[in-house]
């Protein structure tokens, strides 16, 4: 007796096949996408360390200037220091407005990641990032009216200002400096994909 498959039966096994081939080609597109996200988080926050790291040593050097201005006991040495401090404090608020603007692209791209440690520490690195900011801000603009003041008395009270100020930037810019690396860190994606882990 002869057996006759079904056009149906023939049908089956190509479909199945099929489907395998659709859901495999969505996972990989799927990995690929979290690895391109991962790629991209990892490149802002890694800016975000690396401007973060040029706040650290900008206000680290100019606390020797700003040490010499708000203790000078003339007017010319007060001055001039405080000139160059003001030019580097200028330097470190543009380096830590970049780190806030990547901050905020690495928080966004954190959230698509979707990784909870990578958004905590994304969030963190941000909001250190805006606090250093906010510090170098108060740094620079006291240092600029130092190096505008008339009197020696003007430029010791702001440069005691600008110095506690470049003080707590660098304390700070520090712990965003770690905040990054340890959002950097978390993001596993890349780890997950080459090991086959979900």
């Amino acid at each position: 007796m002869e057996i006759k498959s079904s056009p149906d039966s023939c049908k089956r096994p190509v479909i199945r096949i099929r489907l395998g081939l659709t859901l495999l080609a969505g996972f990989l597109a799927g990995s690929l996408q979290a690895q391109q996200q991962c790629a991209v988080f990892k490149s802002e926050i890694g800016d975000v360390r690396k401007f973060e790291q040029t706040v650290n040593q900008l206000t680290d050097s100019l606390k020797v200037y700003a040490e010499v201005a708000a203790f000078a006991a003339r007017y010319t040495e007060g001055r001039s220091n405080a000139q160059k401090v003001e030019f580097l404090a200028g330097e470190a608020l543009a380096a830590a407005q970049e780190a806030v603007n990547y901050a905020a692209e690495a928080q966004y791209h954190a959230e698509v990641c979707g990784l909870d440690e990578v958004i905590t520490h994304a969030i963190e690195a941000e909001a250190l990032s805006i606090d250093a900011r906010d510090f170098a801000e108060t740094m620079y603009t006291n240092a600029k009216k130092a190096s505008a003041a008339g009197k020696l008395g003007d430029i010791h009270y702001y440069m005691r200002r600008s110095l506690q100020a470049a003080r707590e930037a660098t304390r700070i810019s520090e712990k965003a400096t770690w905040a990054a690396l340890d959002a950097h860190g978390s993001c596993t994606h890349e780890d997950d994909i080459a090991t086959g882990k979900n």
